[in-house]
């Protein structure tokens, strides 16, 4: 008797053990995709902080169209095997990096832009995002007082080797 007791109470102990590693599991992943889109958004708000701040130096009388942000949109050229994760791990270090080689462009009015200088300063460079690497192609800038770089990545090395 006292030894069903127990092997019922182990099983009992051993769904609700079960039980915990599943939902920590899911929430686990909730929380990466949440993280991520928290940086994301952070990341946005920084832009459009300083943004706003370039717009306020330069008052409504004065202002020449003068470049004040960047702002990047990624397509993948091949999904196969990246997770959602992965996606916007991807786009988010194609965005901060793009962000970084066109920062000097800030602050520079529109008309004295050579427009075909963008797509040189992005094309054929390689980011890495959770052990992959990516060449970057530019395919659409947009240039009014925000840039705006549509870039295709291409994944060239993944975790198992050059593909």
């Amino acid at each position: 008797m006292r030894g069903r007791i127990f092997a019922r109470l182990a099983l009992v102990v051993l769904g609700i053990l079960l039980g915990a590693a599943g939902t920590n599991i899911i929430i686990g992943k909730q929380v990466d995709h949440l993280t991520l889109a928290n940086v994301t958004l952070q990341d946005q708000l920084e832009d459009l902080e300083e943004e706003l701040d370039k717009l306020k130096e330069n008052p409504v009388k004065e202002r020449k169209h003068i470049i004040t942000s960047v702002e990047t949109f990624l397509i993948l050229t091949s999904k196969q095997g990246i997770t959602d994760y992965d996606e916007i791990r991807v786009a988010l270090e194609a965005s901060e990096k793009v962000e970084e080689w066109l920062k000097p462009l800030i602050g520079q009015e529109v008309e004295g832009l050579d427009t075909l200088w963008i797509p040189s300063i992005v094309d054929n460079r390689e980011i890495e995002a959770n052990g992959n690497k990516y060449l970057l192609k530019t395919y659409l800038v947009v240039i009014n007082e925000k840039i705006t770089v549509y870039v295709k990545a291409t994944l060239i090395k993944g975790e198992g080797g050059a593909q």
